[in-house]
C-alpha cells in the first residue's frame, strides 16, 4: 500500500484552472507572428468506393515538416505558405495519394482514396499523430478489421470484450462485456455513439455489449487522462462513429449464429449526396423455448375422488438492438446526420399451477373444488437514442459541430401474482402487482468548434447543456381484492420521486508546438450541476506534453482531474434491472478523481511498444451500507448508501505489431486498488481491495494470415483472481436465526483466471464482388474450469465454512456464417 495523498484544495485548484485557461487564450498570439501570410488547404477526406468519410487520415507537408489529421468528420484543415506545395495525403489500409498543387489562396481539396495493400501510416514529423508518439496517454484505436478476425463468444465478436486484452482494462466477470479501467468502477466510463452518450452498454446481464460491430465504422478508447472536450466520468471514454452509409451502390450483410443473427444494409437514398446505414441483431432462444413448454400434470384419488394438479412454466429471453445513421451533404459547407438506437432486453417467466377435485356422480366426475395460481415477471432494460448532427465548415479555418439529442435509459421489473378460486357457487379472486422502475432520459444541446489556422496549433473549444430526469427507484404496488369480485377493495401505493437536474459544460483544449521536439495539450473543462437548490462547481484542469527523444522514442506525461455526477448503485454482482443510476444531489456531492500518467513509446516501422505508469485518487465513491441493498428497507435510496474514497496505481506494458502475415499484440498490467469509506458504514471504516484488485493481468492477442482466404487467431489472457466476500463463521443467535460473521469486504481472493481461444475464419469470395465467411471460434480451449462465483458452504460444527465455486464457462465451439452482398 502506498500511502495517503492530500491534493489541492479547492480554492487552489480553481488558481490552477484559470491559469491554464489564460495560457490556452493567449498562447496563440505568441506564434502569430510567424504565421503572418499563410493561407489554408482544407477539405474531406473519403473512401472513392464508398463515399464513407475517413477518420484519422493523415495530411502531410514534407518541405515544412508539418501535417495534420482529419476529425470526425473526415475534415482537415492546414496552414501552409503561399505557392507550389507537394501534399501527401494517407489511410491505413488505403493506397496514399501525393499531389502537386499551386496555392495562392484559400482552397477546399476534397480527396478520395482507394482502398490498397495493408500500408502502414504515414509518420508526421514533429507532430506525429499515432497513438504512442501522439499526445494522449492511454489511447488506443481498436481496429474493427482485427476486431472481426478475432475468436468469437457463440457466435458474436464483442467491441468491448476486444477492449479487454488491452494493458490498464480488467475484465470484470468471466464472459461479461464490463470494462473496468485503472482500478475505477464500471460506471465510470463514457460511452458514446456518435458523440451522443449511452448510460448502459450490455445484454443479457454483460454477456454481449450494445456495439454491434456491423454498424461502426471507427472505435478508440482514452484511459484515464483523456483530453478536455470529453468529461462526465472518472475512467476511461469508448468513442465510437457509425458507419454513414455507402453513397453509391447497395450493400448488405447477413451473419448467422448460434444464438443470435444479425443484419446490416447500406446505400444511397440521393446518389452521392444522402445515404443511410441499418444494421438490426436479434437473439431467438425465445422462439426455440416457445416451442418447447414445460408442463406437468398429476392425478391422485381415493375412495372414488380424483385430484388433478397440473403445473405449467414458461421461461423466455431476448434481446434486440438496432442503429440507423442517415447521411445529407447540403453543399460543400453544411451536412446533416440523423443517429438513431433503440435495444431492449426482455426476460419474462410465467408459472401456473392448478388444482381441481372432483366428486364422483354416476359414471361422471363433478368438479366440486378448482383453484389457480398464476405467477408472472417481467425484467426490461435497455436505451434509445436520437441525435440531430450537423457539421458546418464556418471557414477554411473554423470547422463546428452542433448536436441535439434525446436519451433514454430504462430499466423495469414488473411481477403479477393472481389467484382464483370456486367452491361450489362461490368464487373469489385476489391479485398483487409490484413493479420496480428505475430510469434516466436526457435532452443535450452540444456545440464543438475546432480552429486551425497556424501549423502549430490546434485549437479545440466548445460547450453545451443537458437536462437530465432521474428516476432512480419508482416502486409501485397494487393488490384486488381479498373478498368476492364485485366488492374488491383496491389499495395502491407507490414510492419513489424524480429528481430533474441540469448540467453546464464549457471546454477549451489548445494542442501546441512548443520547440521542434515538445510538445503539449493545455486545456481545461468547467462543469455545473443544479439539482434542487444546490450547485456544484467543478474546475477540471487537463495537460499533457509529449518530448520527442528521436524518430522513435518519446516520453510523455499528463494531469487530469475529471467529475462525475451520476452513478450506478448495484445491488449484485451482475448488471441488472434493479441497479439504480442516482444523480448527485443536494445531500450527495459528485465523484472527483486526480490522476497523473507517465510514460516510455518506442515506434519503428510496424512496431510499437509502451511503458506507462498511472496514479489515481477518487473521491465520493457511492456503495450500500453493509446488510442494506436495492430490495431491503423501506427508506429512500439516499438513506441507505455511504461515500468513500479510493485510490489506483500500477504500470502497463503494450508490445504490439500492427502490419504483416503476423500482427497482434502482448500485454502485462502491475494494479493495486483499494477502497475506503471513512463513516464506519461499509467495512466498519476500514481500508479494503476493490473486488477487482487484480493484481497480475496478462493478455496475448495474434492473428496470423495463412492466405488471402484464410486467417487463424489465438487470444491468450491470465488474470489474478477477483475478491469476493464470504462470511468465516455462521451461528445460532438468542433467537434461533442463522447470523453470518463477516470480517471484512473482499476478503477472499478468487483462484487465478486463465484461458485460451481460438479462431478460423474462411473466406469465401463469389461473383459481383459477393463474400461468403465461414467463423469457427473455440472458446476456452483446454477447458479450465475459471471460478464464476462463490458459494458458501457449512463445514464441520466449528461453524467455519469454505467457498466451493461455479464454472459455467467450461468450453463454447460456436460456428457462424456471414454474407456480404
Amino acid at each position: 500500500m502506498c500511502p495517503s495523498v492530500n491534493f489541492m484544495k479547492p480554492m487552489s485548484r480553481t488558481f490552477l484552472f484559470c491559469l491554464l485557461l489564460f495560457l490556452l487564450l493567449f498562447a496563440p498570439f505568441g506564434s502569430l507572428a510567424q504565421q503572418r501570410g499563410k493561407v489554408s488547404l482544407s477539405g474531406y477526406i473519403s473512401d472513392a468506393q464508398t463515399g464513407e468519410t475517413l477518420i484519422g487520415a493523415t495530411i502531410f507537408h514534407q518541405a515544412s515538416a508539418t501535417g495534420t489529421v482529419s476529425n470526425n468528420a473526415g475534415f482537415y484543415s492546414l496552414g501552409l505558405t503561399p505557392g507550389e506545395v507537394r501534399i501527401s495525403f494517407s489511410y491505413v489500409g488505403y493506397a496514399p495519394v501525393d499531389t502537386t498543387i499551386s496555392l495562392n489562396a484559400n482552397l477546399q481539396l476534397d480527396i478520395r482514396l482507394f482502398p490498397g495493400k495493408e500500408l502502414q501510416e504515414v509518420v508526421v514529423t514533429g507532430d506525429k499523430r499515432t497513438e504512442f508518439a501522439g499526445l494522449e496517454t492511454g489511447r488506443t484505436r481498436l481496429s474493427m478489421e482485427d476486431l472481426s478476425r478475432t475468436p468469437s463468444f457463440v457466435g458474436e465478436t464483442d467491441l468491448i470484450k476486444y477492449a479487454q486484452l488491452l494493458p490498464g482494462i480488467a475484465r470484470g466477470y468471466e464472459g461479461f462485456s464490463g470494462l473496468v479501467v485503472r482500478g475505477g468502477n464500471e460506471d465510470e466510463n463514457l460511452y458514446l455513439i456518435d458523440g451522443n452518450p449511452l448510460y448502459s452498454v450490455n445484454h443479457l446481464g454483460g454477456l454481449f455489449s450494445t456495439f454491434n460491430p456491423d454498424a461502426v465504422k471507427t472505435a478508440s478508447i482514452y484511459k484515464g487522462s483523456f483530453p478536455a472536450r470529453f468529461g462526465g466520468r472518472l475512467s476511461s471514454v469508448l468513442d465510437v462513429h457509425t458507419k454513414d452509409g455507402h453513397m453509391k451502390e447497395y450493400h448488405g450483410l447477413m451473419s448467422i449464429g448460434l444464438i443470435s443473427s444479425r443484419a446490416n444494409f447500406e446505400g444511397p437514398i440521393i446518389r452521392n449526396r444522402t445515404s443511410f446505414s441499418v444494421a438490426v441483431r436479434r437473439t431467438y432462444a425465445d422462439l426455440i423455448q416457445r416451442l418447447f413448454p414445460l408442463e406437468r400434470k398429476q392425478e391422485t384419488g381415493k375412495s372414488g375422488d380424483l385430484l388433478v394438479t397440473n403445473t405449467e412454466v414458461s421461461n423466455l429471453y431476448y434481446f434486440y438492438d438496432f442503429n440507423v445513421k442517415i447521411n445529407h451533404k447540403i453543399n460543400n459547407s453544411h451536412r446533416l446526420f440523423l443517429t438513431i438506437y433503440r435495444g431492449d432486453d426482455v426476460f419474462t417467466t410465467e408459472d401456473i399451477n392448478s388444482e381441481s377435485y372432483h366428486k364422483p356422480n354416476g359414471n361422471k366426475a363433478q368438479s366440486a373444488y378448482t383453484r389457480e395460481e398464476r405467477f408472472s415477471s417481467l425484467f426490461k432494460w435497455g436505451n434509445q437514442l436520437a441525435a440531430l448532427g450537423w457539421n458546418w465548415v464556418l471557414s477554411p479555418d473554423l470547422f463546428a459541430h452542433t448536436t441535439a439529442s434525446y436519451s433514454h435509459y430504462r430499466s423495469d421489473l414488473s411481477m403479477n401474482m393472481k389467484t382464483k378460486s370456486k367452491d361450489g357457487d362461490n368464487q373469489t379472486s385476489s391479485s398483487l402487482d409490484y413493479s420496480l422502475d428505475s430510469g434516466i432520459k436526457d435532452l443535450r444541446l452540444t456545440s464543438d468548434f475546432e480552429f486551425r489556422r497556424w501549423s502549430r496549433q490546434y485549437i479545440r473549444f466548445g460547450g453545451g447543456i443537458s437536462q437530465h430526469f432521474f428516476y432512480p427507484n419508482v416502486e409501485k404496488i397494487q393488490t384486488l381484492g381479498f373478498q368476492d369480485m364485485e366488492n374488491a377493495p383496491l389499495l395502491g401505493l407507490k414510492r419513489g420521486e424524480r429528481i430533474d437536474a441540469r448540467e453546464y459544460s464549457f471546454y477549451a483544449e489548445d494542442e501546441i508546438i512548443l520547440t521542434h521536439s515538445l510538445s503539449a495539450n493545455i486545456g481545461g473543462r468547467l462543469s455545473l450541476l443544479s439539482v434542487k437548490d444546490k450547485l456544484y462547481f467543478s474546475p477540471e484542469p487537463r495537460l499533457s506534453l509529449r518530448q520527442q527523444m528521436s524518430d522513435n522514442w518519446s516520453i510523455k506525461a499528463s494531469y487530469a482531474e475529471m467529475s462525475q455526477y451520476a452513478r450506478l448503485l448495484q445491488g449484485g454482482f451482475l448488471s441488472m434491472p434493479t441497479d439504480l443510476w442516482v444523480p448527485s444531489t443536494d445531500r450527495i456531492p459528485p465523484m472527483r478523481s486526480y490522476q497523473g500518467s507517465l510514460g516510455l513509446y518506442w515506434q519503428k516501422n510496424s512496431y510499437e511498444a509502451s511503458l506507462e505508469g498511472y496514479y489515481k485518487y477518487m473521491s465520493n465513491f457511492l456503495a450500500y451500507r453493509d446488510g442494506d441493498g436495492v430490495f431491503l428497507g423501506q427508506g429512500d435510496w439516499r438513506d441507505r448508501v455511504a461515500l468513500g474514497n479510493g485510490r489506483a496505481y500500477g504500470a502497463e506494458l503494450l508490445l504490439r505489431k500492427n502490419t504483416g502475415r503476423l500482427s497482434g499484440w502482448l500485454s502485462y498490467t502491475l494494479s493495486w486498488a483499494d477502497r475506503i469509506f471513512p463513516g464506519k458504514e461499509v467495512n466498519l471504516g476500514n481500508r479494503y481491495f476493490d473486488k477487482f484488485d487484480n493484481r497480475h493481468r496478462f493478455n496475448a492477442c495474434l492473428i496470423y494470415k495463412l492466405s488471402p482466404k484464410v486467417d487463424l487467431s489465438a487470444v491468450w489472457v491470465f488474470s489474478s483472481g477477483n475478491r469476493v466476500t464470504i462470511p468465516v463463521q455462521e451461528y445460532i443467535d438468542i433467537n434461533g436465526n442463522v447470523q453470518q460473521y463477516i470480517r471484512e469486504r473482499n476478503n477472499f481472493k478468487m483462484p487465478d483466471y486463465h484461458r485460451l481461444d481460438l479462431g478460423l475464419n474462411i473466406y469465401r469470395p463469389k461473383a459481383s464482388g459477393r463474400m461468403g465467411i465461414w467463423n469457427i471460434s473455440v472458446y476456452n480451449a483446454y477447458q479450465h474450469h475459471n471460478s464464476f462465483l462463490i458459494l458458501k458452504v457449512k463445514k464441520g460444527d466449528d461453524g467455519k465454512v469454505k467457498a466451493v465455486s461455479i464454472s459455467p464457462f467450461i468450453f463454447n465451439l460456436s460456428v457462424s456464417y456471414t454474407f456480404k452482398f
